[in-house]
């Protein structure tokens, strides 16, 4: 059952909130010219949706950890401060891969090779700090928690990353 909830809750939570900024970004960026909307004000409210949703994203992620960890007090008292530093280090990494997919969207019309491999460059180089982060908060939550948790953690974490991942890219045409 409790498998059941997070996979549903997981869903939902990255479907909706995740895909949405995604969305309202590609949406823009094809209403853009037949619009005369401001991009500065456009790209500032958007900016502004998808830190809403992004909170909203955080509060549904801690309640499915909250949930799927299980952890007595003493290893609450241990993870909930790293999953904090996790999480704020995470939301850094996250505005770097926010403001790819934005450079993608502004540049949708006018994508050239040089435009794309530096896209190409900056995504891979995001997905090789999310690793890193992932190992650095690995080896910090093995120094005060059974290994079994940290795994767990990690599954979940991986799972729900995993979800949000989808969902983007499912909001992302495919270069042409």
């Amino acid at each position: 059952m409790l498998k059941k909830t997070m996979g549903s809750a997981a869903a939902t939570v990255a479907v909706l909130m995740l895909s949405n900024g995604a969305a309202m970004a590609r949406g823009q960026a094809q209403s853009a010219p037949a619009t005369a909307t401001d991009p500065a004000k456009a790209r500032a409210d958007m900016d502004q949706a998808i830190e809403a949703l992004r909170k909203d994203v955080r509060a549904g992620k801690a309640d499915i950890l909250g949930k799927t960890m299980a952890l007595d007090s003493t290893q609450a008292a241990a993870f909930w401060p790293i999953y904090k530093q996790y999480e704020a280090e995470a939301q850094a990494l996250g505005n770097e891969r926010v403001a790819v997919i934005q450079d993608l969207v502004e540049h949708w019309n006018s994508l050239d090779d040089a435009k794309a491999k530096g896209l190409l460059e900056r995504q891979i180089a995001f997905e090789d700090k999310r690793l890193a982060l992932t190992k650095k908060y690995k080896d910090e939550m093995l120094k005060v928690l059974p290994a079994k948790t940290v795994a767990r953690f990690l599954q979940v974490d991986s799972r729900l990353n995993k979800l949000a991942d989808l969902a983007i890219a499912q909001q992302i045409p495919l270069v042409q």
